[in-house]
């Protein structure tokens, strides 16, 4: 609380003091005048009964509503009291409140974001400003759909309204520009606040590992073997460009098909059961096959081999094929 705010609870708690002292002389007053017409009662015979009389009910009457003031008074006075003692105390949180998440925006490696609904970014953390590049006004004076690749804004924004229907975002990539006009691939986790008309995220700068995916896909895709790889269920997750060719068909639209659906009835007996010596045995298995390519018969030599986590358990199974069959590769 600063200087001004202080000053102004004296000056408003004095003027709850000076009225119970203005009531306190009132009751004084009107005691002082019941003694003096008393006295002046008995000095005086000219004043009637009546009149006495008058002033003997009228006296306790002023004195019980001063008293009923005076009561009241400081009653109100307590009250306003523990009404500012409640505001000092949650003015006091919030300053901690506001104290605590500005000291994490500052320490924290996440990139960190508040963003309105003005299409405005409110709080930036001190590392988002560090990765992109910009300072702190530009951040927050610049629409964040002006940073964003114009092939991820359509994405961006149906991911927002996502959020403004309650729908927590996690894992949502898109590429911001950076002020030596690069792009960086973030990954979001975000939800929004519908009372404060606000949205919080938390993204992770991932250009590095998207660009080492990117930079082994092109290895892959260059390589003359076919390379198919499925999680534990069979469902595909990569291949390489050879392997798409091989059944005529494109990498992108093969990601998420069960493999079991490419491979004939006798294939796919003969994969399976290597499939399960391999997760067996935790060791590659390598053998010959014939695989049809493009309509010819083709000799292959394939090797099944698992894929670890990083605690030792097999989450993938990969396979790759390379044509051993000289006469095929003239054909081809």
């Amino acid at each position: 609380m600063n200087l001004s705010e202080k000053k102004k609870t004296i000056e408003y708690f004095s003027f709850w003091h000076l009225q119970n002292k203005i009531t306190l002389f009132s009751l004084i007053a009107i005691l002082l005048l019941s003694a003096l017409f008393a006295i002046g009662a008995v000095v005086l015979p000219t004043i009637s009964t009546n009149q006495f009389i008058a002033f003997i009910v009228l006296t306790p009457t002023l004195a019980c509503f001063g008293i009923a003031a005076c009561h009241s008074s400081s009653l109100e006075s307590a009250k306003a009291q523990h009404e500012y003692k409640k505001l000092q105390s949650r003015l006091s949180e919030a300053e901690h409140s506001q104290i605590t998440l500005d000291r994490f925006f500052s320490i924290s490696t996440d990139l960190m974001a508040v963003a309105g609904n003005d299409g405005l970014l409110k709080k930036v953390s001190a590392s988002l400003i560090n990765t992109l590049g910009y300072n702190e006004k530009v951040l927050l004076s610049t629409p964040f759909v002006d940073f964003i690749h114009p092939d991820d804004q359509e994405s961006t924004l149906k991911n927002i309204e996502a959020l403004n229907l309650g729908i927590r975002s996690v894992g949502f990539e898109n590429r911001y520009r950076a002020a030596d006009k690069t792009y960086r691939t973030l990954s979001w986790s975000a939800a929004a606040d519908a009372e404060l008309g606000v949205r919080f995220a938390s993204a992770r700068d991932i250009t590095e590992e998207r660009n080492y995916q990117i930079r082994n896909q092109q290895i892959l895709d260059s390589a003359p073997f076919l390379l198919l790889v499925t999680d534990c269920d069979g469902t595909i997750t990569n291949c390489n460009a050879a392997f798409a060719r091989s059944i005529g068909t494109s990498r992108d639209s093969l990601l998420g098909q069960k493999a079991k659906r490419l491979q004939s009835t006798e294939l796919k007996f003969s994969s399976l059961e290597k499939e399960q010596q391999v997760i067996r045995t935790r060791q590659p298995l390598t053998f010959d096959e014939v695989l049809s390519i493009q309509g010819l018969e083709v000799r292959h030599l394939s090797t099944i081999f698992p894929i670890f986590d990083q605690s030792g358990n097999i989450v993938s199974i990969g396979k790759v094929s390379l044509n051993t069959d000289s006469s095929a590769e003239s054909k081809t």
